[in-house]
Protein backbone atom coordinates (compact mmCIF):
# COMPACT_ATOMS: atom_id res chain seq x y z
CA UNK A 1 0.00 0.00 0.00
CA UNK A 2 1.69 3.09 -1.16
CA UNK A 3 2.51 5.79 1.30
CA UNK A 4 4.24 8.97 1.98
CA UNK A 5 4.55 10.77 5.32
CA UNK A 6 5.56 13.84 6.39
CA UNK A 7 6.21 15.90 10.02
CA UNK A 8 7.38 19.07 11.43
CA UNK A 9 7.62 20.01 15.12
CA UNK A 10 7.32 23.86 15.36
CA UNK A 11 9.17 25.34 18.20
CA UNK A 12 6.13 26.17 20.04
CA UNK A 13 5.71 22.14 20.41
CA UNK A 14 2.80 21.64 18.17
CA UNK A 15 3.37 18.84 15.38
CA UNK A 16 2.39 18.78 12.25
CA UNK A 17 1.89 14.93 11.13
CA UNK A 18 0.76 14.27 7.28
CA UNK A 19 0.34 11.09 5.12
CA UNK A 20 -0.55 10.93 0.98
CA UNK A 21 -2.57 7.96 0.18
CA UNK A 22 -3.07 6.40 -2.87
CA UNK A 23 -6.10 5.74 -5.03
CA UNK A 24 -8.20 8.42 -2.98
CA UNK A 25 -9.79 11.79 -3.41
CA UNK A 26 -10.98 13.12 -0.09
CA UNK A 27 -8.51 13.79 3.11
CA UNK A 28 -9.49 13.78 6.56
CA UNK A 29 -7.87 16.00 9.86
CA UNK A 30 -7.59 16.03 13.30
CA UNK A 31 -6.58 18.88 15.75
CA UNK A 32 -5.38 17.27 19.28
CA UNK A 33 -5.17 19.61 22.47
CA UNK A 34 -4.16 18.49 25.11
CA UNK A 35 -7.20 19.71 27.18
CA UNK A 36 -8.28 16.24 28.31
CA UNK A 37 -10.50 15.02 31.62
CA UNK A 38 -6.89 14.02 33.00
CA UNK A 39 -6.10 17.36 33.56
CA UNK A 40 -9.75 19.15 33.91
CA UNK A 41 -9.50 20.93 37.47
CA UNK A 42 -10.11 18.44 40.28
CA UNK A 43 -13.57 20.29 41.48
CA UNK A 44 -14.88 20.59 37.43
CA UNK A 45 -14.57 17.13 36.08
CA UNK A 46 -16.15 17.79 32.71
CA UNK A 47 -14.49 21.09 31.63
CA UNK A 48 -13.19 19.86 28.34
CA UNK A 49 -16.14 18.02 27.23
CA UNK A 50 -17.70 21.50 28.15
CA UNK A 51 -15.41 23.48 26.15
CA UNK A 52 -15.37 20.91 22.79
CA UNK A 53 -18.90 22.15 22.39
CA UNK A 54 -18.47 25.91 23.33
CA UNK A 55 -15.25 26.07 21.22
CA UNK A 56 -17.53 25.70 18.19
CA UNK A 57 -19.73 27.98 18.98
CA UNK A 58 -18.26 30.81 17.37
CA UNK A 59 -14.31 31.69 16.38
CA UNK A 60 -11.85 34.14 14.82
CA UNK A 61 -14.73 36.47 12.91
CA UNK A 62 -16.99 34.47 12.56
CA UNK A 63 -20.06 34.04 15.32
CA UNK A 64 -21.85 30.86 15.90
CA UNK A 65 -23.92 31.01 12.87
CA UNK A 66 -21.46 32.47 10.25
CA UNK A 67 -18.97 29.42 11.89
CA UNK A 68 -21.53 26.96 11.28
CA UNK A 69 -22.50 28.38 7.53
CA UNK A 70 -18.51 28.34 6.60
CA UNK A 71 -18.14 24.83 7.55
CA UNK A 72 -21.28 23.70 6.06
CA UNK A 73 -20.61 25.30 2.95
CA UNK A 74 -17.29 22.92 2.76
CA UNK A 75 -19.21 20.63 2.88
CA UNK A 76 -17.00 19.42 5.63
CA UNK A 77 -18.11 16.29 8.42
CA UNK A 78 -17.27 17.56 11.41
CA UNK A 79 -16.78 15.79 14.64
CA UNK A 80 -15.56 17.03 18.39
CA UNK A 81 -14.81 15.11 21.09
CA UNK A 82 -13.14 15.17 24.66
CA UNK A 83 -10.86 11.99 25.60
CA UNK A 84 -9.04 11.34 28.30
CA UNK A 85 -5.80 13.00 27.18
CA UNK A 86 -7.14 15.26 24.43
CA UNK A 87 -9.69 17.07 22.86
CA UNK A 88 -10.40 16.49 19.03
CA UNK A 89 -11.66 18.64 16.73
CA UNK A 90 -11.94 16.60 13.46
CA UNK A 91 -13.14 17.15 10.00
CA UNK A 92 -13.35 14.64 5.91
CA UNK A 93 -14.39 15.80 2.96
CA UNK A 94 -12.92 16.36 -0.26
CA UNK A 95 -9.28 16.99 -0.10
CA UNK A 96 -9.18 20.75 -1.28
CA UNK A 97 -12.31 21.48 0.90
CA UNK A 98 -10.79 20.52 4.12
CA UNK A 99 -7.68 22.54 3.10
CA UNK A 100 -9.88 25.39 2.85
CA UNK A 101 -11.47 24.93 6.44
CA UNK A 102 -7.90 24.76 8.06
CA UNK A 103 -7.79 28.66 8.73
CA UNK A 104 -11.22 28.38 10.53
CA UNK A 105 -10.47 25.25 12.71
CA UNK A 106 -7.54 26.91 13.60
CA UNK A 107 -9.11 29.69 14.95
CA UNK A 108 -11.74 27.36 16.77
CA UNK A 109 -8.45 26.11 19.09
CA UNK A 110 -6.80 29.43 19.12
CA UNK A 111 -9.62 32.43 18.95
CA UNK A 112 -12.84 31.02 20.01
CA UNK A 113 -15.47 33.54 21.06
CA UNK A 114 -16.90 31.33 23.99
CA UNK A 115 -20.07 33.81 23.66
CA UNK A 116 -21.65 33.69 27.32
CA UNK A 117 -24.96 33.01 25.60
CA UNK A 118 -24.01 29.98 24.19
CA UNK A 119 -21.80 28.52 27.44
CA UNK A 120 -25.35 27.75 28.91
CA UNK A 121 -26.96 25.33 26.12
CA UNK A 122 -23.18 23.92 25.84
CA UNK A 123 -23.34 22.79 29.92
CA UNK A 124 -26.84 21.60 29.16
CA UNK A 125 -25.74 19.32 26.45
CA UNK A 126 -23.27 17.47 28.86
CA UNK A 127 -25.62 17.41 31.49
CA UNK A 128 -28.08 15.51 29.06
CA UNK A 129 -25.65 13.11 27.47
CA UNK A 130 -24.61 12.14 31.67
CA UNK A 131 -28.63 11.88 32.06
CA UNK A 132 -28.39 9.31 28.96
CA UNK A 133 -26.19 7.03 31.05
CA UNK A 134 -28.99 5.52 32.79
CA UNK A 135 -30.73 4.31 29.37
CA UNK A 136 -27.17 2.54 28.83
CA UNK A 137 -26.09 0.68 30.97
CA UNK A 138 -23.03 -1.03 29.16
CA UNK A 139 -21.61 2.69 28.76
CA UNK A 140 -22.25 2.99 32.39
CA UNK A 141 -20.34 -0.14 33.33
CA UNK A 142 -17.45 0.45 30.83
CA UNK A 143 -16.72 4.47 32.12
CA UNK A 144 -17.23 2.20 35.72
CA UNK A 145 -14.50 -0.46 34.93
CA UNK A 146 -12.26 2.50 33.45
CA UNK A 147 -12.27 4.59 36.70
CA UNK A 148 -11.71 1.66 39.13
CA UNK A 149 -8.94 0.71 37.03
CA UNK A 150 -6.69 2.99 35.85
CA UNK A 151 -4.50 5.19 38.40
CA UNK A 152 -6.67 8.49 39.01
CA UNK A 153 -6.67 11.31 36.86
CA UNK A 154 -6.19 9.08 33.86
CA UNK A 155 -9.34 7.05 34.83
CA UNK A 156 -11.90 9.62 35.02
CA UNK A 157 -14.79 9.29 33.12
CA UNK A 158 -14.03 12.79 30.04
CA UNK A 159 -17.79 13.02 30.08
CA UNK A 160 -17.70 14.51 33.58
CA UNK A 161 -19.72 14.81 36.88
CA UNK A 162 -23.06 15.86 36.86
CA UNK A 163 -21.93 18.25 39.86
CA UNK A 164 -19.24 19.51 38.66
CA UNK A 165 -20.83 20.23 35.34
CA UNK A 166 -23.32 22.37 36.85
CA UNK A 167 -21.06 24.41 38.90
CA UNK A 168 -19.17 26.03 36.10
CA UNK A 169 -18.96 29.17 34.93
CA UNK A 170 -18.42 30.87 31.91
CA UNK A 171 -15.42 33.21 33.17
CA UNK A 172 -13.74 30.15 35.22
CA UNK A 173 -14.26 27.99 31.78
CA UNK A 174 -12.68 30.94 29.32
CA UNK A 175 -9.59 30.79 31.69
CA UNK A 176 -9.83 27.07 31.20
CA UNK A 177 -9.25 27.66 27.36
CA UNK A 178 -6.38 30.17 28.06
CA UNK A 179 -4.52 27.70 30.12
CA UNK A 180 -5.36 24.24 28.25
CA UNK A 181 -5.65 25.12 24.61
CA UNK A 182 -1.96 25.82 24.13
CA UNK A 183 0.55 24.14 21.06
CA UNK A 184 2.82 22.55 23.61
CA UNK A 185 1.67 19.17 22.75
CA UNK A 186 -0.93 19.62 20.49
CA UNK A 187 -0.71 17.65 17.02
CA UNK A 188 -2.55 18.63 13.82
CA UNK A 189 -2.26 15.18 11.69
CA UNK A 190 -4.00 14.84 8.21
CA UNK A 191 -4.21 12.09 5.90
CA UNK A 192 -5.57 11.58 2.43
CA UNK A 193 -5.23 12.99 -1.45
CA UNK A 194 -2.96 15.99 0.11
CA UNK A 195 0.63 17.98 -0.83
CA UNK A 196 2.58 17.24 1.63
CA UNK A 197 4.83 20.44 1.41
CA UNK A 198 1.29 22.31 1.13
CA UNK A 199 0.30 20.83 4.47
CA UNK A 200 3.48 21.37 6.40
CA UNK A 201 3.48 25.05 5.12
CA UNK A 202 0.06 25.89 5.42
CA UNK A 203 0.42 24.39 8.97
CA UNK A 204 3.10 26.23 9.68
CA UNK A 205 1.52 29.31 8.97
CA UNK A 206 -1.64 28.65 10.78
CA UNK A 207 -0.34 27.42 14.07
CA UNK A 208 3.50 29.04 13.97
CA UNK A 209 2.97 32.31 16.48
CA UNK A 210 0.53 30.32 18.80
CA UNK A 211 2.36 31.36 21.93
CA UNK A 212 2.53 28.43 24.26
CA UNK A 213 1.93 28.35 27.89
CA UNK A 214 2.25 25.91 30.81
CA UNK A 215 -0.31 22.96 31.21
CA UNK A 216 -1.60 22.27 33.97
CA UNK A 217 0.76 19.62 36.06
CA UNK A 218 -0.95 15.83 37.34
CA UNK A 219 0.42 13.68 39.52
CA UNK A 220 -0.70 9.78 38.50
CA UNK A 221 -2.10 8.01 42.37
CA UNK A 222 -3.24 4.52 42.21
CA UNK A 223 -7.09 3.50 42.74
CA UNK A 224 -6.27 1.29 45.61
CA UNK A 225 -9.70 -0.60 44.17
CA UNK A 226 -10.32 -3.75 42.41
CA UNK A 227 -14.14 -3.81 42.46
CA UNK A 228 -16.79 -1.69 41.34
CA UNK A 229 -20.25 -2.28 42.53
CA UNK A 230 -23.29 -0.03 40.89
CA UNK A 231 -27.09 -1.58 42.25
CA UNK A 232 -29.42 -1.03 39.23
CA UNK A 233 -32.86 -2.60 39.10
CA UNK A 234 -33.08 -4.28 35.29
CA UNK A 235 -33.23 -7.63 33.80
CA UNK A 236 -29.88 -7.65 32.69
CA UNK A 237 -26.50 -8.10 34.75
CA UNK A 238 -23.41 -6.17 33.22
CA UNK A 239 -19.85 -7.25 33.84
CA UNK A 240 -16.74 -5.59 33.16
CA UNK A 241 -13.35 -7.35 33.63
CA UNK A 242 -10.05 -5.35 33.57
CA UNK A 243 -6.32 -6.60 33.83
CA UNK A 244 -2.91 -5.60 33.04
CA UNK A 245 -1.05 -6.38 29.55
CA UNK A 246 1.66 -4.63 28.13
CA UNK A 247 1.91 -1.33 26.36
CA UNK A 248 2.34 -0.29 23.04
CA UNK A 249 6.01 0.31 23.26
CA UNK A 250 7.04 -3.24 24.44
CA UNK A 251 8.33 -5.76 22.25
CA UNK A 252 5.32 -7.91 23.54
CA UNK A 253 2.42 -5.57 22.14
CA UNK A 254 1.68 -7.70 19.16
CA UNK A 255 1.65 -10.76 20.93
CA UNK A 256 -0.59 -9.00 23.47
CA UNK A 257 -2.81 -8.20 20.78
CA UNK A 258 -3.33 -11.40 19.18
CA UNK A 259 -3.92 -12.80 22.17
CA UNK A 260 -7.11 -10.55 22.48
CA UNK A 261 -7.96 -11.37 18.98
CA UNK A 262 -8.20 -14.84 19.80
CA UNK A 263 -10.62 -14.13 22.74
CA UNK A 264 -12.29 -11.83 20.92
CA UNK A 265 -12.21 -12.03 17.50
CA UNK A 266 -15.81 -12.21 16.19
CA UNK A 267 -17.95 -15.67 15.94
CA UNK A 268 -14.40 -17.97 16.35
CA UNK A 269 -13.19 -15.97 19.30
CA UNK A 270 -12.97 -18.11 22.63
CA UNK A 271 -15.35 -16.05 24.64
CA UNK A 272 -18.14 -16.16 21.59
CA UNK A 273 -17.88 -19.98 21.44
CA UNK A 274 -17.53 -20.98 25.18
CA UNK A 275 -19.46 -18.52 26.52
CA UNK A 276 -22.46 -17.60 24.39
CA UNK A 277 -22.76 -20.76 21.91
CA UNK A 278 -21.76 -23.48 24.23
CA UNK A 279 -23.05 -22.50 27.53
CA UNK A 280 -26.01 -19.45 26.22
CA UNK A 281 -24.53 -18.00 29.86
CA UNK A 282 -24.63 -14.35 27.34
CA UNK A 283 -26.79 -12.19 24.96
CA UNK A 284 -22.86 -9.55 24.74
CA UNK A 285 -19.22 -10.87 25.12
CA UNK A 286 -16.19 -9.15 23.90
CA UNK A 287 -12.49 -8.52 24.99
CA UNK A 288 -10.09 -5.05 23.54
CA UNK A 289 -6.94 -3.95 24.27
CA UNK A 290 -6.79 -0.78 25.85
CA UNK A 291 -3.39 1.66 26.10
CA UNK A 292 -2.79 4.43 27.95
CA UNK A 293 0.81 6.35 27.33
CA UNK A 294 3.14 3.64 29.06
CA UNK A 295 0.25 1.28 30.44
CA UNK A 296 -1.79 -1.38 28.40
CA UNK A 297 -4.64 -3.00 29.63
CA UNK A 298 -6.88 -5.97 28.86
CA UNK A 299 -10.65 -5.30 28.87
CA UNK A 300 -13.61 -7.58 28.87
CA UNK A 301 -17.50 -7.49 28.89
CA UNK A 302 -20.58 -9.20 29.56
CA UNK A 303 -24.34 -8.85 29.48
CA UNK A 304 -26.49 -11.78 30.60
CA UNK A 305 -29.23 -12.44 32.15
CA UNK A 306 -29.60 -11.63 36.52
CA UNK A 307 -29.89 -15.51 36.81
CA UNK A 308 -26.88 -16.54 35.00
CA UNK A 309 -24.23 -13.70 36.17
CA UNK A 310 -22.63 -15.75 38.43
CA UNK A 311 -22.10 -18.48 36.65
CA UNK A 312 -20.76 -15.86 33.62
CA UNK A 313 -18.41 -14.33 35.78
CA UNK A 314 -17.16 -17.59 37.01
CA UNK A 315 -16.22 -18.81 33.26
CA UNK A 316 -15.49 -15.36 31.93
CA UNK A 317 -12.26 -16.06 34.36
CA UNK A 318 -12.13 -19.37 33.55
CA UNK A 319 -11.64 -18.56 29.83
CA UNK A 320 -9.06 -15.45 30.59
CA UNK A 321 -7.21 -17.55 32.77
CA UNK A 322 -6.78 -20.28 30.33
CA UNK A 323 -4.99 -18.26 28.19
CA UNK A 324 -1.81 -18.84 29.76
CA UNK A 325 -2.00 -22.90 28.97
CA UNK A 326 -1.35 -21.27 25.30
CA UNK A 327 -3.16 -21.47 21.79
CA UNK A 328 -3.17 -23.46 19.05
CA UNK A 329 -1.03 -22.63 15.59
CA UNK A 330 -5.05 -22.31 13.69
CA UNK A 331 -6.53 -19.67 16.75
CA UNK A 332 -3.36 -17.75 15.97
CA UNK A 333 -3.82 -18.00 12.01
CA UNK A 334 -7.61 -16.57 12.46
CA UNK A 335 -6.18 -13.83 14.72
CA UNK A 336 -3.50 -12.66 12.41
CA UNK A 337 -6.36 -12.85 9.47
CA UNK A 338 -8.32 -10.75 11.24
CA UNK A 339 -5.98 -8.35 12.82
CA UNK A 340 -4.31 -7.65 9.53
CA UNK A 341 -7.70 -7.47 7.79
CA UNK A 342 -8.70 -4.29 10.33
CA UNK A 343 -5.43 -3.15 9.92
CA UNK A 344 -5.79 -3.03 5.77
CA UNK A 345 -9.61 -1.70 6.00
CA UNK A 346 -8.74 0.71 7.92
CA UNK A 347 -5.64 1.94 5.77
CA UNK A 348 -8.33 2.85 3.42
CA UNK A 349 -9.96 5.32 5.26
CA UNK A 350 -8.80 8.93 5.46
CA UNK A 351 -10.23 9.56 8.72
CA UNK A 352 -9.14 6.12 10.54
CA UNK A 353 -5.57 7.34 9.11
CA UNK A 354 -5.43 10.94 10.22
CA UNK A 355 -6.25 9.25 13.34
CA UNK A 356 -3.87 6.77 13.83
CA UNK A 357 -1.03 8.72 12.43
CA UNK A 358 -2.22 11.32 15.28
CA UNK A 359 -1.78 8.41 17.96
CA UNK A 360 1.31 6.95 16.80
CA UNK A 361 2.82 10.47 17.06
CA UNK A 362 1.54 10.38 20.92
CA UNK A 363 2.91 7.34 21.86
CA UNK A 364 5.88 5.87 19.50
CA UNK A 365 6.84 9.74 18.29
CA UNK A 366 7.18 7.93 14.58
CA UNK A 367 4.94 7.06 12.24
CA UNK A 368 4.16 3.55 10.90
CA UNK A 369 3.40 2.60 7.40
CA UNK A 370 0.33 -0.58 7.04
CA UNK A 371 2.93 -2.84 5.57
CA UNK A 372 5.14 -2.18 8.25
CA UNK A 373 2.37 -3.36 10.84
CA UNK A 374 1.51 -6.46 8.79
CA UNK A 375 5.22 -7.35 8.74
CA UNK A 376 4.59 -7.28 12.93
CA UNK A 377 1.60 -8.98 12.93
CA UNK A 378 3.21 -11.74 10.48
CA UNK A 379 6.22 -12.15 12.91
CA UNK A 380 4.51 -13.50 15.49
CA UNK A 381 4.99 -17.57 16.12
CA UNK A 382 3.05 -19.56 18.45
CA UNK A 383 6.43 -20.10 19.83
CA UNK A 384 6.47 -16.93 20.63
CA UNK A 385 2.98 -15.95 21.66
CA UNK A 386 2.87 -18.84 24.19
CA UNK A 387 5.57 -17.44 25.75
CA UNK A 388 4.21 -14.26 25.88
CA UNK A 389 0.76 -15.62 27.50
CA UNK A 390 2.85 -18.07 29.91
CA UNK A 391 4.61 -14.93 31.61
CA UNK A 392 1.55 -12.56 31.33
CA UNK A 393 -0.75 -14.62 32.68
CA UNK A 394 -4.55 -12.81 34.07
CA UNK A 395 -4.56 -12.11 36.96
CA UNK A 396 -5.04 -9.37 39.62
CA UNK A 397 -8.02 -8.56 38.15
CA UNK A 398 -10.55 -5.27 38.59
CA UNK A 399 -14.03 -6.11 38.23
CA UNK A 400 -17.02 -3.95 37.37
CA UNK A 401 -20.75 -4.98 37.98
CA UNK A 402 -23.50 -2.88 37.42
CA UNK A 403 -27.18 -4.66 37.96
CA UNK A 404 -29.56 -5.54 40.72
CA UNK A 405 -26.89 -7.68 43.05
CA UNK A 406 -23.57 -7.92 43.82
CA UNK A 407 -22.07 -11.02 43.08
CA UNK A 408 -19.59 -13.50 44.49
CA UNK A 409 -16.38 -12.84 43.87
CA UNK A 410 -13.35 -14.71 42.95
Amino acid sequence: MAQAFAQHRLENGLTIVAEKMAGVRSAAMSIMVPAGAYNDPASRIGSATVLSEWALRGAGDRDSRQLSNHLDTLGLQRSSSASVLYTRFGAAALSARVIDGLPAYADIVRRAKLPEGDFEPSQNLALQALAGLDDDPRHKLLIALRETFWPQPYGRNSMGHKADIAALTADELRKDYAQRYSPNGAIFAIAGDIDLQQVIDLGTQLFADWKAVPLPTVADRPTNKTVHYEEQKSEQTHIGLAYDAVDELHPDYYPARLAVEILSGGMSGRLFTEIREKRALVYSVSASYSSLPGRGAVMGYAGTSNERAQQTLDQFIIELQRLAEGVTGAELDRAKTGLKASTIMSGESTGARAGAIGHDWLIRKRLRTIDEIIREIDSINVDRINAYLATNPAKNFTIAIVGPKQLKLP
